[in-house]
């Protein structure tokens, strides 16, 4: 299921409850290619979209998970 306030809520929670840094963005918008990453969107590559649907990271994912990098750009927030 992908729900944005959701899925920004259970990855700062994770975070909190597993005391581990909080690397995606506050907003779930990625600074490199302005997508969503709790939404699915368009697969990136080389600065160049791609025809291939990027899943997201789901509310499901973003509570067990730690998020470290964009899923449709593959662009790491912890380098």
């Amino acid at each position: 299921m992908h729900d944005i306030p959701k899925s920004i809520e259970a990855q700062k929670k994770y975070c909190e409850d597993n005391k581990a840094p909080h690397f995606a963005p506050q907003s779930g918008r990625c600074w490199n290619c302005n997508q969503n990453i709790y939404s699915s969107g368009r697969s990136v590559w080389r600065g160049k979209v791609e025809e291939k649907e990027s899943s997201g990271i789901s509310v499901e994912k973003a509570g067990t998970e730690l998020v470290t990098g964009c899923p449709h750009c593959h662009r790491s927030y912890c380098d």
